[in-house]
C-alpha cells in the first residue's frame, strides 16, 4: 500500500488548540478527537465526497469531543471511545452514547487500511492511541506528545502512563510519525527519552 491511498488532514482547534485528524481513504472518512472543528471536517468531506465512517475518541476531555453532537448528527458515523471514558461524553451531552466500545488492540477497518486500537491509560483512564501500520502513523491523543506525556493527577496515573509510554516504546516501530493531540508532529526515533522509562519501576 502507498502513502497516497491514505489523506491525513490536521485542523488545529480553538481555544485550547487541540488537534483534529480527519483521515480520508478513497469515500471513506474517520475523524480522531473533533473537537470544535465540525465546519473543517465538514467542508473537507463534502470537497472530497467522501462520507464519514467513524467518529474516534482518543479520550473524553471536553476539548477533544465538544462538537461530537453536532458531526453525530449532521455527518454521522459511528461514535468509538473507551469504556472508562464513557461518564466524560455525558458532560457534552447527557443523552450521548457510543456506537461501539472500542478495546485494546481491536482493529477497525477504513477503506484498505486497518487502524488498530491500543488502550493507553494515564492521562484518562479510557486514553486510547490509534495505530496504522501500512502508513506508519500513530494518534497519541494526549498521551504521548513531543518531548513530553500528558498531564496527569497523582501517584497512580503515573504508574498507568509510565506503563503506557513504555508499551508504545516496544511496540510501535522507531520511524513511525506521532500525531499528537496537542502540538507539532513527532516521530517515535526522535523521542528517545521513552528509552529511559526503563530504568523506572
Amino acid at each position: 500500500m502507498s502513502d497516497e491511498d491514505l489523506i491525513i488532514k490536521r485542523f488545529t482547534s480553538s481555544p485550547n488548540g487541540t488537534n483534529v485528524y480527519l483521515l480520508i481513504n478513497g469515500h471513506q472518512a474517520t475523524v480522531i478527537d473533533v473537537a470544535n472543528s465540525y465546519n473543517d471536517v465538514k467542508n473537507t468531506l463534502d470537497e472530497l465526497g467522501a462520507s464519514l465512517k467513524y467518529i474516534l475518541v482518543t479520550h473524553g476531555h471536553l476539548s477533544h469531543i465538544n462538537s461530537v453532537p453536532i458531526v453525530k448528527k449532521n455527518l454521522g458515523g459511528m461514535l468509538c471511545l473507551h469504556r472508562s471514558d464513557m461518564e466524560l461524553l455525558k458532560e457534552v451531552e447527557s443523552h450521548l452514547e457510543p456506537d461501539f466500545l472500542l478495546k485494546d488492540n481491536s482493529s477497525l477497518k477504513l477503506g484498505n487500511i486497518i487502524i488498530k486500537v491500543l488502550h493507553t491509560p494515564g492521562h484518562t483512564m479510557g486514553s486510547l492511541c490509534f495505530h496504522i501500520r501500512e502508513v506508519k502513523a500513530l494518534f497519541t491523543g494526549d498521551t504521548l506528545l513531543k518531548g513530553e506525556f500528558g498531564k496527569i493527577k497523582g501517584p497512580h496515573s503515573m504508574g498507568l502512563m509510565l506503563r503506557s509510554l513504555k508499551r508504545l516504546n516496544s511496540v510501535i516501530p522507531p520511524k513511525t510519525t506521532i500525531y499528537p493531540g496537542h502540538g507539532p508532529t513527532t516521530t517515535m526515533s526522535k523521542e528517545a527519552w521513552l528509552d529511559t522509562l526503563d530504568n523506572l519501576s
